[in-house]
């Protein structure tokens, strides 16, 4: 199998092998107008004056054929404008002759899960009340922690939580 020296632009490389110089060209490292010589000769010849090779390195692409495909008018007989009025009373009209569903109301879970909430929470601030010692100080603690409870579930569940 013949090896050739390789010349692009003012570098020479080689020898390469046809597989080499085919896996080269494929990945664009030269094109036609490289150079090539035999390994032991200083014959340089450009790739597309030697034919055989130039067809093993730059095999000619495929052309894909494409089909005629007839493109067909539709006659339009008014080509007027249509107004926005009469899209949506046209809209309107096709909408009343569509079946009306019952709207179902599905019931409000938010303001169950808040007093239920609040309930569970006061509770247990009340039982903590009950069974600590009686004193101002802790009378005044569990009313505070008790509304702070309050506003804070409050602010959760209908001005955080949207999408309840």
């Amino acid at each position: 199998m013949p090896r050739y020296l390789l010349k692009v632009g003012d570098k020479t490389s080689g020898p390469h092998s046809e597989i080499a110089l085919q896996e080269m060209a494929s990945i664009r490292a030269f094109d036609a107008d490289a150079l090539l010589a035999a390994e032991l000769t200083e014959d340089w010849k450009a790739v597309r004056d030697i034919p055989e090779l130039h067809a093993f390195l730059f095999p000619p692409r495929k052309a894909i054929p494409l089909k005629a495909k007839a493109i067909e008018v539709i006659p339009q007989g008014n080509n007027e404008p249509v107004s926005v009025d009469q899209i949506l009373s046209e809209n309107l009209a096709a909408e009343a002759l569509l079946p009306r569903k019952p709207l179902r109301r599905f019931p409000n879970r938010r303001r169950r899960d808040f007093l239920f909430s609040l309930v569970l929470i006061d509770g247990a601030i009340g039982a903590a009340y009950y069974y600590l010692p009686r004193s101002q100080e802790i009378e005044i603690a569990a009313a505070s922690v008790a509304a702070l409870a309050t506003a804070g579930l409050y602010w959760l569940f209908y001005q955080i939580m949207d999408r309840y």
